[in-house]
């Protein structure tokens, strides 16, 4: 019998420059800079992270 595949979520790491006023707004709305910085970033792409945390088309994520 076969060993299931393991799923492997890659990843890329980026070192950003940011300026104070996003630390404080992150701060003040309850979100990390991280995860405002991922969301950010899936909306240039066109994705949004649905309740289960998976990237999906924007069309797509109110369903």
């Amino acid at each position: 019998m076969s060993k299931p595949k393991q799923q492997l979520m890659t990843s890329n790491v980026l070192l950003v420059e940011v300026p104070p006023q996003f630390i404080a707004l992150c701060e003040a709305s309850g979100a990390s800079p991280q995860a405002a910085l991922r969301g950010m970033a899936a909306m240039v792409c066109g994705l949004q992270y649905d309740s289960d945390n998976r990237l999906v088309p924007l069309e797509d994520a109110a369903a």
